[in-house]
């Protein structure tokens, strides 16, 4: 192209000789082109000096005026170039010039603007960054060697003539010899006589411009070219429009080239492309860009600039949807779908700063995020904002600023989560670098479990480290309102880390408020993931969590759960655990060692007893000794409590739970808590610990009222021992269960206290210790009765299982002429004696050294042993009962029944019993006694004991008694006793004193089987005599018998014998045919002794001298009429005696007094009628 500039250099300078052959030509050329064949010759010989040797020839030269333009045109037609600079001929069909009139005017020839068509213009660069030109006809198709240098003017580039090493690119050739080959075109341009000096500008139409670059093996072509050339004398502005061909694109489009005209500037250039692929212009732009991948045909607006080394320096490439440019005008530029620009960078690594600036474009699809990005993230979906990429010379990213956001689609974080993420909308701000990746702004819109979320920001942070490693950090602190599956969804899953496996298997329902995560991780190179730092805050509603799997889920949450590295705090400020309502409470489980978990609780809670203590015992937290501690079955109540609690959670427990509440038990039962009574309190306090459950207070043992204080001491997971102390007062009566029979026996008020202990074998005691002053004390059948109001105390130790009453260890009962001591075993939950056993038994006037009763299976014993016994209520309790189904012989006050002592027979062996006080007051001594009694009457019994001398003088060895009962076949029994003194016996018994001596012998048998019948029997007494008795003195002073009174009154009457039948039945003895004898007199009875009436009824006959009338009656038929047939003597009296005890009548019949017996028959005959 230079040879062309200094050929028409020559047609810009001719001279137009004369003023009037100038005035002519313009005058004629303002009307039409006029020909000036006059300046051919003088044209072709000028230009073809300039062509250096060649020849320049011109077939017509024509002119004309432009009016109100200050020019001319010459236009110059059929011109011929050839030889010099020419490498092959050149012929222009026509060139056509403007010249400038003022110049021309004042002498000076400039062009303002050259019209040439149909040119080809070839530009070819070789790897050594030198730069060919070449102009030719476009009906010439040279190849592209035919881009030679225009000699005289040399390279543009005059770079080393040696190939550029392997790997250099358009930016790599030297540029030493570039500056100077522009600036040497510039100064030809700037010269005085230089082009700009000649000309403004130069169009070519119709032309075709071909570039060829060697060093990228590119071709660029432009058809239908028009170029145009133009300048202001500060610049050179070159503008081209046509058909661009570069690789697989054919745009329609326009290139403008400008540079300053100062030494050193830079090239600007601005190309606006229709339908072009980025990918054709890849090799010219930094390879940061990718365009390589941008093949897609785009509307291509690209601006930038070279340096004066012919070196890329800037740009800004805007890239359009189809057919949008040609859409644009003046006032209206449609926005572009990817907007980039890109500077050098100066120092350091050098390089490119690059800027990416896209409304909308897909992540996957654009080169530069997902090449530096998607490792770390990418988005499947549209994303726009801006991108800015610091990338050094050698290709390595320095820094990749990014400020975007997404429209909805799917997230993925691979160092985050193993699943996308769906998005509804984002921002995302921050800087990527080899180092790592740090978000300035993260705001997510998430769509999680098909509900989607307010936009809100999170934290993320990447830093990779020379080894290999890269460290990781992600936050999110949200006002989401989320159950835990969307947490779950939330929370990175590439580690599956602890707090995330604890949360989703504990956390299973809820609402939150707001949530916290802070995760910092480190992977290695082989992707393993490393936990340095996890945080989270939860605040939730309604929520339901696990706490341990003994513990089970804590229900109707309202608090926050805080996750600390594997220490999990939930604060509540209410909620429910099991059975136990919880407010303002914190649950801390530590995690944070491996195999040595721990829980604890601290706050308030309340609840149902039983429900609640029966959930702690079997929640595997070290509280199973509750269940044994307290008789959970049994209670019921509510609680509130405060306190903290720290247990193991591994099994067996690594160590025994640590744990202090202070607990105020409301409304408390325990049923049953002692022999059957209930324990009771309106009010409780408590204080709970690991090795003690202590409480004191009021309560009610039954109804009881007692102030108590527990103690109940824990080891090893069990109860040591529970110690229950209480001092109460109370009606005896309400503690029947608890006393066993005792309160058959006291009744009334008693006070005092009680110690209840259970220990980890299993024993209970209790130990009672009472004032029984406020009580009575009967113990019927023995004699002894305390009224209220004289002092009295019990003390006992009862031995308890857990079905009630086991035994009394030990118990004393200490009162007015009153000791009682010894222990019982009780059976069947305390409700039956099994034994009792009392030792230095003192009852009024008994005291036994031992007695022993023991329940067994068919039959009650009862052993006596060494002591004295007052035995009156036990005889009329036996005698009143005797013949009487179920009769009672235990106590006068409790009714019988088939459940009774009394529902068995009876085994009793009394020994050693010095002193046995019979009814009268009077006592037997040496008492031996094997008897059996059933359903309260005497079946059996073998007796023997002695009766004290009632009267001095007996001789020693006497009264020994012996008495039995025997039963016979089909329930009759034999009754049998006897005496060596009858007379003592019967003082003892309280029947008479009036007898001395005697030997006595009684057998009787039933009348009809027991308990129907009487007695029928026959007695004996021998060897005995009458003193004093009042009723025989009666009857001996009114029968007038003065000499046998005097003997009664005195010494006594003498017997040798008596004997009798007898029946004993309904309190009554009747006799029949009763006789004494004796050497003074002789006496017949029959009649009946009332005991219980206390009255007589008894007739006979009483004689004298006895040996006469036994002699008379002794003789034949005589015999007979003289004593009678009564059973009187020779000489005999009738009597009979009645009326009570106290005041007997006896009369006499006046008509038999010493009547021959056959006479007194007949009188007393008489007299009874």
């Amino acid at each position: 192209m230079i040879w062309i500039v200094r050929l028409l250099t020559f047609v810009l300078f001719l001279t137009i000789s004369g003023a009037v052959g100038l005035a002519f030509i313009i005058e004629r050329a303002s009307r039409s082109p006029l020909d000036a064949h006059f300046l051919t010759p003088w044209i072709e010989r000028n230009a073809s000096a300039q062509l250096a040797g060649g020849t320049v020839s011109i077939g017509e030269t024509r002119i004309a005026l432009q009016p109100g333009q200050q020019g001319a045109h010459l236009l110059l037609t059929d011109v011929t170039a050839t030889g010099g600079a020419v490498a092959d001929p050149l012929h222009m069909d026509e060139v056509l010039l403007q010249l400038s009139l003022p110049d021309a005017l004042v002498g000076q020839l400039r062009i303002t603007r050259m019209d040439i068509e149909g040119f080809r213009v070839s530009i070819r660069r070789e790897t050594d960054g030198r730069i060919g030109y070449s102009i030719t006809p476009t009906v010439t198709q040279p190849d592209r060697s035919g881009a030679l240098a225009v000699p005289g003017w040399g390279d543009v580039a005059e770079a080393s003539t040696s190939a550029p090493p392997a790997g250099r690119g358009p930016d790599t050739v030297s540029s030493g010899d570039a500056q100077r080959g522009l600036n040497q075109l510039r100064a030809s341009l700037t010269a005085d006589e230089g082009a700009l000096a000649l000309f403004e500008a130069v169009r070519i139409a119709n032309a075709e411009v071909i570039f060829d670059d060697t060093l990228t093996d590119k071709r660029v072509v432009i058809h239908d070219a028009t170029l145009s050339l133009g300048t202001d004398r500060t610049a050179v502005r070159v503008d081209v429009e046509g058909l661009f061909e570069a690789g697989s694109s054919i745009s329609d489009g326009r290139l403008q080239l400008t540079t300053p005209l100062d030494p050193g500037a830079d090239l600007a250039f601005d190309l606006a492309l229709n339908d072009f692929a980025l990918s054709d212009a890849a090799a010219y732009l930094p390879a940061a860009l990718s365009a390589e991948e941008r093949t897609d045909g785009v509307d291509l607006q690209l601006t930038g600039s070279f340096r004066s080394t012919g070196r890329l320096d800037s740009f800004s490439a805007r890239l359009f949807a189809l057919g949008k440019l040609s859409e644009a005008h003046a006032t209206f530029l449609p926005e572009p779908t990817l907007a980039v620009t890109g500077r050098r960078r100066v120092g350091g690594a050098g390089g490119w700063s690059l800027s990416v600036v896209a409304p909308a474009i897909d992540f996957a699809s654009e080169p530069i995020l997902r090449s530096y990005l998607s490792d770390t993230f990418s988005y499947a979906g549209e994303i726009g904002g801006t991108v800015g990429l610091e990338v050094a010379e050698d290709g390595r990213l320095l820094g990749l600023d990014f400020a975007t956001t997404v429209s909805p689609g799917l997230l993925t974080i691979p160092d985050l989560y193993t699943r996308q993420v769906r998005l509804d909308a984002g921002r995302f701000e921050g800087r990527f670098t080899p180092e790592g990746l740090d978000f300035t702004r993260l705001e997510l819109a998430p769509v999680i479990n098909g509900r989607s979320l307010p936009l809100r920001g999170l934290e993320l942070g990447i830093q990779r480290r020379p080894d290999g490693e890269q460290a990781i950090s992600f936050g999110m602190e949200t006002d989401w309102a989320l159950r835990p599956v969307d947490i779950l969804a939330l929370w990175p899953d590439v580690t599956d880390d602890p707090g995330r496996q604890w949360f989703e298997a504990n956390v299973t329902d809820g609402q939150t408020r707001e949530q916290a995560l802070f995760l910092s991780l480190t992977t290695t190179r082989d992707r393993q993931v490393r936990i340095e730092d996890l945080r989270a805050a939860i605040a939730f509603t309604d929520g339901r969590t696990t706490v341990t799997e003994g513990l089970g889920q804590a229900t109707g949450m309202n608090g926050q759960v805080e996750i600390n590295n594997g220490l999990y705090q939930i604060e509540l400020a209410r909620g429910r655990l099991g059975t136990i309502d919880a407010a303002d409470t914190s649950i801390t489980v530590d995690l944070r060692e491996p195999d040595a978990g721990t829980i604890a609780f601290e706050g308030a809670f309340n609840g149902a007893l039983r429900q609640s203590l029966a959930f702690l015992s079997r929640s595997n937290v070290g509280l199973g000794a509750l269940a044994d501690a307290v008789p959970l079955d049994r209670l019921s109540g509510t609680f509130g409590a405060t306190g903290q609690l720290r247990a193991s959670l591994q099994q067996p427990a690594r160590f025994a739970p640590v744990f202090d509440f202070q607990v105020e038990v409301s409304d408390a039962r325990v049923s049953n808590f002692l022999g059957g009574l209930d324990l009771s309190a309106d009010y409780l306090p408590m204080r709970v610990g690991p090795d003690r459950i202590a409480t004191t207070g009021p309560v009610r043992l039954g109804k009881i009222a007692a102030e108590t204080t527990t103690d109940i001491r824990l080891t090893k997971g069990g109860v040591e021992e529970l110690k229950l102390k209480a001092t109460f007062a109370g009606l005896i009566a309400d503690a029947a269960g608890l006393l066993g029979p005792l309160p058959d026996y006291i009744q009334g008020r008693a006070e005092g206290a009680l110690t209840y202990t259970q220990t980890n074998s299993g024993q209970r005691v209790l130990e009672i210790s009472s004032t029984l002053d406020q009580a009575d004390i009967n113990l019927a059948p023995l004699p002894y009765f305390k009224p209220i109001g004289q002092p009295a105390q019990a003390e006992a130790i009862v031995l308890l299982d857990q079905n009630g009453l086991d035994s009394i260890k030990r118990f004393s009962l200490n009162g007015p002429a009153l000791n009682l001591m010894g222990e019982i075993d009780l059976r069947d939950g305390g409700t039956a004696l099994a034994r009792a056993e009392l030792q230095n038994l003192i009852v009024g006037d008994s005291g036994i050294g031992r007695l022993v009763v023991v329940n067994e299976p068919e039959f009650i014993t009862v052993t006596l042993a060494d002591g004295q016994l007052d035995g009156r209520p036990l005889i009329e309790a036996i005698v009143e009962g005797q013949g009487k189904r179920h009769a009672n012989i235990i106590t006068g006050d409790t009714a019988t029944n088939a459940t009774t002592l009394n529902n068995k027979p009876w085994i009793i062996a009394i020994s050693g019993i010095r002193r046995f006080v019979v009814p009268g007051g009077k006592a037997f001594t040496d008492i031996t006694l094997q008897a059996t009694i059933d359903q309260g009457a005497v079946h059996q019994f073998d007796l023997s004991a002695k009766a004290p001398p009632h009267l001095p003088g007996r001789a020693a060895g006497l009264g020994n008694l012996r008495a039995s009962l025997i039963p016979r076949a089909n329930g009759f029994y034999r009754l049998a006793f006897q005496s060596d003194d009858a007379g003592s016996l019967f003082a003892t018994l309280g029947l008479t004193t009036d007898i001395r001596g005697g030997e006595i012998t009684v057998e009787a048998q039933s009348a009809l089987p027991l308990p129907k019948g009487g007695w029928l029997g026959r007695m004996e007494l021998n060897n005995f005599s009458v003193l004093q008795a009042p009723v025989m003195i009666q009857l001996l002073s009114v029968a007038s018998l003065t000499g046998i009174l005097e003997l009664a009154s005195g010494s006594g009457l003498q017997f040798e014998s008596l004997d009798s039948n007898f029946t004993y039945g309904n309190s009554a003895l009747y006799l029949d045919d009763l006789r004494m004898v004796g050497p003074s007199v002789g006496l017949t009875a029959e009649g009946s002794v009332d005991f219980g009436g206390q009255r007589f009824g008894v007739e006979g006959n009483v004689t004298p001298f006895n040996i006469l009338s036994e002699f008379a009656g002794a003789l034949p038929v005589i015999g007979g009429v003289l004593t009678g047939t009564d059973g009187g003597g020779v000489f005999s009296a009738g009597y009979r005696i009645d009326g009570t005890f106290d005041a007997p009548a006896v009369t006499v019949n006046p008509f038999q007094v010493l009547t021959p017996g056959v006479y007194r028959q007949w009188f007393q005959d008489i007299f009874g009628n």
